[in-house]
């Protein structure tokens, strides 16, 4: 087995949901606990899984689902820097839109700049990915190679049960295991990085 990357699905999750509303469903939406510079410096992890959207012109919405979190693009810039000055990381960016309504032309011109800029502004960062979640095509093609990633989470493995509504039960059960196995890939992507052992 090839020494892989570990990552973390939904990097950002660990946040304050931004509504009451989303707060009483944030269990389902929170995929990590451990904040960027603990992920990073306790918990090994050298893959960060950013997800966003824009509202309105220049406004960045961090977000999983409809889950949306307080965090501004002052805090993001600081945490990329933050990465940034280690050199070693890689960051994957998704369009965080699933709807034929949230996908519109503004939104896709906004994400198409800010990838731009976050690839311009942050040359030790390894930035990937650059696809949306609503037809999964590119929406912003990084021009560094697209390593290869093994995703091992509840959203994506079986059983179908624990599916998106328990991804921190589904990594209390399997983080071990999945950790265990690893993978022949570039990147191993998993919820709750700081759950490593029954």
């Amino acid at each position: 087995m090839s020494k892989y990357i570990l990552g973390s699905h939904n990097s950002w999750s660990y946040l304050k949901p931004r509504k009451w509303w989303m707060r009483l469903i944030a269990f389902t939406a929170r995929c990590q606990r451990a904040t960027i510079i603990e992920q990073y410096t306790l918990h090994d992890v050298r893959c960060f899984d950013l997800r966003v959207r824009f509202k309105e012109p220049e406004v960045l919405i961090v977000a999983h689902g409809i889950v949306e979190y307080e965090y501004d693009i002052v805090r993001l810039l600081n945490d990329l820097l933050w990465l940034d000055t280690r050199g070693d990381c890689y960051v994957r960016v998704i369009h965080e839109v699933r709807n034929k309504k949230q996908y519109t032309d503004f939104s896709k011109e906004y994400f198409i700049a800010f990838c731009e800029r976050m690839r311009q502004r942050y040359p030790n960062i390894h930035f990937w990915c650059g696809r949306n979640l609503y037809n999964w095509e590119y929406d912003y093609h990084f021009e560094s190679p697209e390593p290869t990633c093994t995703e091992k989470y509840s959203s994506v493995c079986p059983p179908k049960y624990l599916d998106d509504w328990y991804p921190w039960l589904y990594a209390k059960l399997n983080n071990e295991k999945i950790l265990q196995q690893g993978t022949e890939d570039d990147i191993l992507l998993i919820d709750f990085v700081n759950i490593k052992e029954l």
